[in-house]
């Protein structure tokens, strides 16, 4: 473990409580604080916990402030240049493995080529707005335009506070709202019809798509996923990482990377027909290696994982949503010759089904079998209790259902015995 990754690791006191990353309390009860900035350490000791936070964090911004391009001026710099600066300075630091290229890409893609050559200086917010305009006009997503442009937000503050600029021109402009999204969710027959067609043509990934369904686990999670993540005796699934893909310099890598948020790190039980598909799964896999031999590519450097393509290499996001887009086109493509035979014009479509529809159909499976929302979470690893609880329509379903079982609420002879409560007796006090 290098020192970089000693910085990250989160310290305690000398009860065991977690004090924040490169935070400790020394024996004798002082507390330390490390940091590193561009290879310069920095360790400072204090009597009191705030005042150490305090003074690391102005060392840490003094220490980035003083490995700054020399002679910044905001006429002179770029706000492409000054982002590549802000962003290994500033950014990288901050997000999983050291940087992302989709968090540059997105800032490039959307802001940098539109005003990424103008001096910071001479940035106004009628250029943010045009630009803003500029990218709706196209086509680009009213959601990944304001994640563009809080990027563009967080970067010009840094270059306010160092002196670059005197005005935020991102202040002020307007961006519309993102339109509410209605989850892809399978209703009960859509999930059956689905099932039905892995099972009639035996789709390579039939036991993965049940998997999904019985787990509510991303796309990422199933493709990292390894034989040692499952334990057989206890029956849970421990999801401990996830396969990611990233385009660099035009080239697709994949490289296995921490889950999404720290409540990600979770485990699952079994439900229902779970061991029984992953021996299936185990054992098709030790038959395709057999057929293939010296064909079959699975990589070692990726452990032993539990879900690969049929040529053994590891499964990414995007050929599943090629293999999902392709099956729900062959079931309307089933719809529509039985339609032809039977002589209606009219019939049904099975609506486009991505990866992700899988998880959100987990998550509501659960809540109509009556699992509480905090066990959903957990099982779910949300971050966020609302985001669980989000599943109104669920939900609301399951509080109409509850209401009428009830029946006539304010004839309560048959709840009790009222000498047991001392009802009349209340009424009489009352």
């Amino acid at each position: 473990m290098d020192n970089c990754e000693r910085m990250r690791i989160m310290g305690k006191n000398l009860n065991g409580k977690e004090l924040g990353r490169g935070l400790t309390q020394r024996p004798d009860g002082r507390y330390m604080g490390r940091a590193q900035v561009e290879g310069k350490a920095i360790v400072l000791y204090d009597w009191k916990l705030k005042e150490l936070k305090k003074n690391l964090a102005i060392a840490i911004d003094e220490a980035k402030r003083s490995n700054l391009m020399p002679d910044m001026d905001g006429k002179k710099v770029t706000l492409s240049e000054w982002f590549e600066e802000w962003y290994s300075k500033y950014k990288a630091p901050t997000l999983k493995n050291g940087g992302s290229p989709s968090y540059k890409r997105r800032f490039l893609n959307y802001y940098g080529v539109r005003i990424g050559s103008k001096p910071l200086a001479d940035i106004r917010q009628l250029h943010v707005q045009t630009a803003i305009a500029d990218m709706l006009e196209i086509g680009r997503s009213t959601k990944s335009v304001r994640e563009a442009t809080g990027i563009l937000q967080n970067c010009i503050e840094a270059a306010i506070a160092n002196g670059l600029m005197s005005i935020n021109p991102v202040v002020g402009v307007i961006v519309p709202k993102c339109e509410k999204v209605e989850r892809r969710v399978l209703s009960v027959e859509e999930q059956e019809i689905f099932l039905e067609y892995l099972e009639r043509t035996k789709n390579w990934y039939e036991e993965m798509y049940k998997f999904m369904l019985l787990t509510g686990m991303r796309v990422g999670e199933i493709g990292g996923l390894q034989w040692e993540d499952i334990d057989f005796a206890s029956k849970f699934i421990y999801v401990k990482r996830t396969l990611s893909y990233d385009y660099v310099d035009g080239r697709k890598t994949m490289r296995m990377t921490s889950p999404k948020t720290e409540n990600s790190v979770r485990k699952i039980p079994f439900f229902g027909e779970t061991q029984n598909i992953l021996e299936r799964q185990m054992e098709k896999i030790k038959r395709k290696r057999e057929d293939l031999g010296e064909r079959w590519r699975q990589p070692e450097v990726f452990g032993n994982l539990v879900f690969l393509t049929s040529r053994g290499t590891p499964i990414g996001r995007y050929s599943v949503e090629s293999d999902m887009r392709y099956i729900t086109g062959q079931i309307n493509e089933m719809y529509r010759m039985e339609a032809t035979y039977s002589g209606n014009v009219v019939y049904k479509t099975f609506e486009r089904v991505h990866p992700h529809a899988l998880r959100h159909t987990f998550a509501t499976r659960c809540f109509e079998k009556g699992m509480t929302p905090r066990t959903v979470q957990e099982i779910m690893g949300h971050a966020n209790y609302n985001t669980t609880v989000s599943y109104t329509h669920v939900l609301d379903d399951i509080k109409t259902r509850e209401a009428l079982s009830v029946g006539d609420f304010l004839q309560n002879k048959n709840i009790v015995n009222k000498e047991e409560t001392g009802y009349e007796g209340l009424l009489g006090i009352i």
